[in-house]
């Protein structure tokens, strides 16, 4: 049982379960702890604050390390109890109001940022769809967004501007003179530019596919089951359970696949031993994309 205590540091760092797509406060207080740890290392210009696949990578290996299973990269209940037992002499609340503009850089204050995500840094996760049209309208995803000026770039050139009203989402549309083909996308305002290493991606086609999206997914023994659109003959998956050990075809409307193929799936069932509730959180990625929002399949392992 939790002492008082722990309840109340749990209470104040964390409010809820953590996985990929997570971000703010409480991913940069795990992220950190990870770090000074060495079980993370944080990529060059890469920005605190959002839970990627390196974290959840770096997370298992300490769930695995201290005896948490499954040790999948899950961040909930059990292992939120380990991490205060592990620093509740050291551990202070997250800090949430804006860092005082004293210690920053002199930067323009209307730029704005997700909870724990650093406010003097520009980053760029995602542009949703992968496929569009020139004329159509895409969706930036990031951090350090200004509310007043940033400036777009297809391959470095074809400029355009664009406001965020939050910090971390930008509408814009592909300029129409952009023929064919792949673009890498960067964004920069009064705090700098977005890593040019972190590669994010367009593709601009006359005849965009849309990415696959995820209707309903059903378990029968150890095989998964995924109805909904834009599956095609070659399919990746990534998950709380690992990544898929190669392509899976579909046929369009309907994807199945086994959970034993999963990378980590072996090891975490050795834990469990089918006692355990858990989450899986799935993600097809294809040639079309991948889908904008994990789906949740709950799942006894």
């Amino acid at each position: 049982m939790k002492s008082v205590f722990q309840s109340a540091l749990l209470s104040m760092i964390f409010v809820s379960n953590l996985t990929v797509g997570s971000r703010g406060t409480e991913v940069t207080t795990l992220q950190q702890f990870l770090v000074d740890n060495g079980y993370l290392v944080m990529p060059a210009g890469v920005s605190y604050g959002y839970f990627g696949y390196l974290t959840q990578k770096a997370l298992a290996r300490w769930q695995e390390f201290n005896g948490i299973s499954p040790a999948v990269g899950y961040f909930g209940p059990i292992s939120q109890s380990a991490f205060v037992k592990q620093t509740k002499s050291s551990i202070t609340p997250p800090i949430s109001a804006p860092v005082s503009l004293d210690v920053l850089p002199s930067v323009e204050t209307d730029t704005l940022t997700a909870p724990g995500m650093r406010v003097n840094r520009v980053m760029l996760f995602r542009a949703f769809p992968f496929e569009a049209r020139p004329g159509d309208m895409i969706e930036l995803d990031g951090s350090g967004f200004s509310k007043t000026l940033n400036k777009i770039y297809f391959n470095d050139g074809n400029e355009l501007t664009a406001t965020s009203t939050d910090g971390i989402v930008m509408k814009v549309f592909v300029p129409i003179m952009l023929g064919e083909g792949e673009y890498q996308l960067s964004v920069s305002n009064v705090l700098g530019s977005s890593d040019p290493d972190i590669k994010i991606l367009l593709k601009v086609t006359n005849n965009p596919q849309p990415a696959p999206t995820i209707e309903n997914a059903s378990l029968t023994g150890d095989t998964v089951t995924l109805t909904g659109n834009g599956f095609t003959s070659s399919n990746n998956l990534f998950t709380t359970l690992g990544d898929s050990s190669g392509s899976i075809s579909s046929s369009g409307n309907m994807l199945t696949f086994r959970l034993s193929d999963l990378s980590r799936y072996s090891q975490t069932k050795k834990f469990t031993q089918g006692k355990y509730q858990a989450s899986l959180w799935i993600y097809v990625q294809n040639e079309h994309g991948i889908n904008k929002d994990p789906y949740k399949l709950d799942m006894v392992i």
